[in-house]
C-alpha cells in the first residue's frame, strides 16, 4: 500500500495491518461508499480509478477528486463525524483494499509518524479541492475545462497513443469541472473542429496543449 502514512508504519505493524488488511476487485462503476453512510474503516486504491463525488438537488454530481493507485478514500469520515462525505464510485475495474476502522485507530494511537502523515495526506487533499474550487469559480467555463483537461493529463498521464490514461463520461468531465454537461459537449466539439483536442468515444487527446494553457489562464 505505497501511501506515505502506511511508510511510516514499523514491519512488525505492516505484518499486523496484512492481517486485518482485506482486499476486493471491485467491477467498474460499482459502489466503494455512500455519502453519509457511517464510516466502518479507510479503503485504499491498490489498482484502478475511483471518483468521489457529491450528488446535487438537481440530480447531477460534483466531483471532489479522481483517486488513482496508492490514494486512500473515506480518512476524512473516519477522523471526522463518523460518515462519508461523499460517496466512492470506481470509473474502471478496480483493487481496493479495505482496513477496519479500529485498527486504523490503533495505529493513530501508537505510531506518531503515521498519525502525521495521515494528517498531512488529509491537508494536502482538502488545499488541493479548495484551491480547484476557489479557482474554478473565479474562471470562465473555458478556462476552467482547458485546466481540467490539462491537470487530468499531468494526474494520470497518457497512453502509448497520446489519449489522456482515463476514461471519462462527458458527464463526469461536467461534474469534474463545474459546468453544464452540453456546455461541456459544445466546448470539446468545438475545440476538436479547430485542433485543439482529438476524440474519440470518451477517449481525449490534448492536440495543442500550448494553446489550451493559454486558454485555461493558469498563473505561473
Amino acid at each position: 500500500m505505497a501511501t506515505s502514512a502506511f511508510c511510516n508504519l514499523k514491519p512488525s505493524e505492516l505484518q499486523l495491518l496484512n492481517q486485518y488488511k482485506t482486499t476486493n476487485d471491485v467491477k467498474r462503476k460499482q459502489p466503494v461508499f455512500y455519502e453519509n453512510d457511517a464510516v466502518k474503516g479507510l479503503h485504499c486504491v491498490h489498482e484502478g480509478k475511483v471518483k468521489l463525488f457529491k450528488t446535487l438537488n438537481d440530480g447531477s454530481i460534483q466531483i471532489l477528486r479522481i483517486a488513482k493507485a496508492g490514494d486512500l478514500l473515506g480518512y476524512r469520515g473516519l477522523l471526522g463525524n463518523g460518515k462519508y462525505i461523499a460517496t466512492a464510485e470506481t470509473i474502471e475495474d478496480s483493487t481496493i483494499c479495505f482496513i477496519p476502522k479500529g485498527r486504523i485507530f490503533e495505529f493513530i494511537a501508537s505510531n506518531l509518524q503515521f498519525s502525521l502523515g495521515l494528517m498531512s495526506k488529509i491537508a494536502s487533499d482538502l488545499s488541493e479541492v479548495e484551491n480547484r474550487a476557489i479557482n474554478f469559480l473565479q474562471k470562465t467555463s473555458k478556462e476552467r475545462l482547458s485546466e481540467a483537461l490539462l491537470l487530468l493529463e499531468h494526474s494520470f498521464g497518457t497512453t502509448a497513443d497520446g489519449f489522456i490514461n482515463i476514461l471519462l463520461t462527458r458527464e463526469e468531465i461536467a461534474g469534474f469541472t463545474g459546468m453544464a454537461v452540453e456546455t461541456t459537449i459544445r466546448t470539446l466539439h468545438t475545440w476538436e473542429n479547430e485542433g485543439l483536442v482529438t476524440l474519440h468515444k470518451k477517449h481525449i487527446k490534448l492536440s495543442d496543449k500550448i494553446k489550451l494553457l493559454e486558454i485555461s489562464n493558469i498563473e505561473e
